[in-house]
Formats: C-alpha cells, sequence, structure tokens
C-alpha cells in the first residue's frame, strides 16, 4: 500500500468518525472509530518505512498535519459529547449515596434508601 492511498483512507475514516460524532451516533462512531483506528495503524507503519529511506513529500506532509488537526479536533468533540453524556446520565439518575427526601420524618425507616426503580439500573 502506498503512503498516499493509506493517507487517503485515514482522511475518509476520519469523515465518517465526524459525521457520527456530529449525529451522535453510537453504533457509527465506535465501529467508525475502529477502522480509523486500524487505518492510523497501516499508515504510521508506512511513515516508519518512508522515514527510514527518506524524507515525507510536502504536499503529503502537509496533508499529515490537517489529519493531526482534524484528530485533535475529534478527540476534543469525544470528551465534549461523554461529559454531556455523564451530565444528562447525573439528571436521570440520582447519586448511590444520596439519602432519601423524607427518611428523617419516617422514624429512620428506609433511611437514605433509593427507590426499587433505581436499584434494577445499578
Amino acid at each position: 500500500m502506498q503512503l498516499e492511498d493509506a493517507l487517503s483512507t485515514v482522511e475518509k475514516h476520519l469523515d465518517s468518525v465526524s459525521a457520527a460524532l456530529l449525529a451522535a451516533d453510537p453504533q457509527a462512531l465506535e465501529s467508525g472509530s475502529t477502522q480509523l483506528r486500524n487505518a492510523a495503524a497501516q499508515l504510521s507503519q508506512l511513515m516508519a518505512q518512508i522515514q527510514r529511506q527518506g524524507a515525507v513529500p510536502a504536499a503529503l506532509q502537509k496533508r499529515l498535519e490537517a489529519v493531526g488537526a482534524m484528530l485533535a479536533v475529534q478527540r476534543e468533540s469525544l470528551a465534549r459529547l461523554a461529559a454531556i453524556t455523564d451530565r444528562q446520565a447525573a439528571g436521570l439518575l440520582p447519586p448511590a449515596d444520596a439519602a432519601a427526601t423524607y427518611g428523617s420524618a419516617m422514624g429512620g425507616r428506609n433511611a437514605g434508601s433509593v427507590a426499587r426503580i433505581y436499584r434494577a439500573a445499578s
């Protein structure tokens, strides 16, 4: 596989992962990121071989830098998506150590317990 082909494959998978991130599609994100990882590993192996033989052409160097910048943007987007998901989950489920609202008014019965529907989820 040539460097140009490997780089094009990585760029194609970067685009599919970007689309999956924008759509918040977990299945597409998982499959796209796996394909991206594999393509990036192949590109890395080719780059190691080429660097031993000589310099990378200037046009490909610019494309490689653009791929690196896009990976950084995707990493940041994924971190933001994870933070949003954590906040949404925290809004739906109470913390495990939360005290019951009326626990002390009931004479201590079931103090600190969580409703049955939340027990099933944890």
